[in-house]
Order: structure tokens, then C-alpha cells, then sequence
């Protein structure tokens, strides 16, 4: 559990423009775990019983339970959601508002996998509106016309030459996770290329 009177997000939980363009807003404080664990094995088995989520081995992959994304205006996502994304074969990035720590106790004593809070090395950036893409395209190296990037699909790539987690989550929107050193890059690289929708 993140104590907030003493943390502090690196881009201080900041929103700008409209939904009905593009919104952006920094969603602080959003857990983050790296696991890893072997497919096919009782490990592998065990987490997605405590998880109550099919992870999905595939690269690129994104699976959820209870877990909105969509953050615009005064809208937050509801709690005990999960979301799994599939960085390597035996790689995922969880995140969402479950305590997942909690969840994977019993499998972590059990079974022989990793999980590693990295909530402090990363934030959360939410694009929503009809013209995310269009403001994400300025720097994403990446296609990402639907053929090639449906919803919950994610990708490491670069962004502004920094190097970030991509998730698109529903229609017209995405969510970055950069480095929480690189956020402010990242910020000031998104509100140039949203300018003329704000």
C-alpha cells in the first residue's frame, strides 16, 4: 500500500485537455509487478488461481478481470481489478487495484516464481479521446493501426527516444508507463504533440 502523504508521483497526479479530443492525466501511484513464472508448470497453475485470471503466455497479449481503464475527467478505475501484460514468455507485468501481492502470497511460499514490486519504477499515463492516436503517432515507432494493434494488445518500444510500455486498452484509448525518471520527458513530449486538440 502506497502512504501518500509521503510518496510523491513525478508528475503530481496532473490531467490536461478534453475527452471529446484527447485527455491526458498521469494515474499516480499505480502498482506495478514484475512476475515471472514458467508456463505449464504448478507455479504457472497456482498464480492463475489466485489471480482468478488466465494469463495468456503470448507476447503482446493483455488480459483483465475488474479492471476499467478509462481515467478521464473524474473517472477512476474500479477497485480489486487485475491486468496482466505479457512483456516475454515468461514475463508479465501486473498491474491494476487488487493488491497482488496479497493474491500471489500463498503461490509465492509454495512455488518456485518471482514477483518484484516496481510501483516506484514506473507511472502511469493515460491518452483518451478520438485523436490519441493521432497525438501518439508523432513519436511511437510502432504501428498501430488496429490490424496490427487491437485492444489489449501491449509492446515495449520508444517514445520521444524513451523507452516505455505501450497498452491499448479500449477504443480510443492507451495507457504509457514510463520510467518515472523519464516522466517528465514523456509529458512534455505529449502535451507538444496534442497541442493543437487542446
Amino acid at each position: 500500500m502506497v502512504n501518500t502523504e509521503l510518496a510523491k508521483s513525478p508528475l503530481g497526479g496532473i490531467g490536461l485537455g478534453d475527452a471529446t479530443k484527447v485527455f491526458l492525466k498521469e494515474v499516480p501511484f499505480t502498482p506495478g509487478f514484475d512476475l515471472r513464472v514458467q508456463p505449464g508448470t504448478p507455479a504457472f497453475t497456482a498464480v492463475i488461481d489466485a489471480l482468478g485470471l488466465k494469463l495468456e503466455p503470448t507476447v503482446g497479449r493483455v488480459m483483465r478481470i475488474n479492471a476499467d481503464c478509462i481515467v478521464s475527467e473524474d473517472e477512476f478505475p474500479a477497485q480489486g481489478g487485475v491486468i496482466a501484460l505479457c512483456l516475454g514468455p515468461d514475463w508479465w507485468y501486473l498491474t491494476g487495484t487488487a493488491d497482488i501481492q496479497k493474491l500471489l502470497s500463498s503461490a509465492l511460499e509454495t512455488h518456485h516464481l518471482s514477483l518484484v514490486d516496481v510501483s516506484s519504477q514506473r507511472t502511469k499515463i493515460e491518452i483518451y479521446g478520438p485523436s490519441a492516436k493521432d497525438v501518439l503517432l508523432h513519436y511511437w515507432e510502432q504501428d498501430l493501426r488496429e490490424d496490427n494493434f487491437p485492444i489489449d494488445s501491449c509492446s515495449q518500444g520508444v517514445f520521444a527516444k524513451t523507452p516505455v510500455i505501450m497498452w491499448h486498452c479500449c477504443k480510443d484509448c492507451y495507457i504509457l508507463f514510463p520510467r518515472a525518471s523519464f516522466a517528465k520527458h514523456i509529458w512534455t513530449a505529449l502535451t507538444d504533440a496534442a497541442v493543437e486538440y487542446l
